[in-house]
């Protein structure tokens, strides 16, 4: 009786310690808010963990043609606008696409070229990875980094 009772002390302490972990690795998981969209799939992308601070400069582009900057609807012409207001008291000039895989390559070429004429000078695109752990999981940003060059 006396080992049964020690197996239940020490099972019950690796249930309480591993609940704990638990809680640790879900304070660490990333946000990734905005709205939610299909991200398109690649294999070749470097992690962006940046994209998930509190202040990182995302737009959103959903599968219907909504442009979000952040969680606000915007629209294409208003964009640059919007983005260099945001822009003028930072040093570093970046951005994050979200864009939904259905969306026709032209309104991803016009969000380019408005958050270009705002002087955003580095932008990437944020994919999905095959990687992941599954349905729902959340997974630390990746993504294609390009810089934006002007032509002289």
């Amino acid at each position: 009786m006396k080992r049964l009772l020690e197996v239940c002390l020490v099972a019950l302490a690796l249930a309480w310690s591993m609940s704990s972990i638990a809680a640790q690795s879900a304070a660490e998981v990333p946000k990734q808010k905005g709205r939610a969209v299909d991200l398109p799939y690649t294999s070749n992308a470097a992690l962006v963990p940046d994209a998930d601070k509190e202040d990182a400069l995302v737009v959103t582009v959903t599968r219907d043609g909504s442009v979000y900057l952040g969680v606000n609807p915007t629209s294409a012409g208003t964009l640059a606008k919007e983005v260099r207001d945001i822009l003028s008291n930072r040093t570093q000039k970046i951005l994050y696409i979200k864009a939904d895989a259905r969306v026709p390559y032209a309104s991803l070429v016009k969000i380019l070229d408005f958050v270009r004429a705002a002087g955003v000078q580095e932008v990437t695109l944020l994919t999905a990875q095959r990687d992941s752990e599954g349905p729902g999981a959340l997974v630390a940003p990746k993504g294609l980094q390009m810089l934006i060059v002007t032509p002289h």
